[in-house]
């Protein structure tokens, strides 16, 4: 469990909280709702998050987990009753979740066609190129395989 971060007496709603974001500090009033944070969020570092998709932004709280401080997520669903346990001033760090996590994802590279071939892979060895075997020509000359002289029968 957390130590020294949250209350542990009766719940007494803080006043004021603050938010963080690229080391920016602003107080804020703790809103009661995860959309309503958002709002605030967004308005308060209008400048890096007014055109970011709400659902790239995320809440974080840095807590202490046997002797360790480390940033612990908080969810849409556990909003209300993290932001009820926070001391007065306390610090919630809003950051922008990756292009990982998002739902809209841009799709894998595609593989480079090779200049001058068609879009489908064909065999290497086309058989429309091949000259006709002697047996099945009834032509006159053909040309031998191991001299560039035409061959006359």
């Amino acid at each position: 469990m957390s130590q020294g971060m949250y209350r542990s007496g009766p719940v007494v709603p803080a006043d004021i909280v603050t938010y963080r974001h690229n080391h920016k500090l602003v107080y804020v009033k703790p809103q009661e709702t995860y959309d309503k944070a958002l709002d605030v969020a967004q308005k308060e570092f209008n400048e890096e998050l007014g055109a970011t998709p709400r659902e790239r932004i995320g809440f974080s709280v840095t807590s202490s987990f046997n002797g360790e401080r480390q940033p612990v997520r908080i969810s849409e669903s556990a909003w209300s009753s993290a932001v009820a346990r926070l001391l007065r001033g306390e610090v919630i760090d809003v950051y922008v979740r990756g292009e990982a996590d998002s739902k809209e994802r841009v799709p894998p590279p595609q593989y480079l066609e090779v200049p001058g071939k068609s879009g489908s892979r064909q065999s290497q060895s086309n058989p429309s190129s091949r000259a006709a075997s002697p047996a099945s020509s009834d032509a006159k000359t053909r040309r031998s395989w191991f001299s560039a002289a035409i061959v006359t029968k």
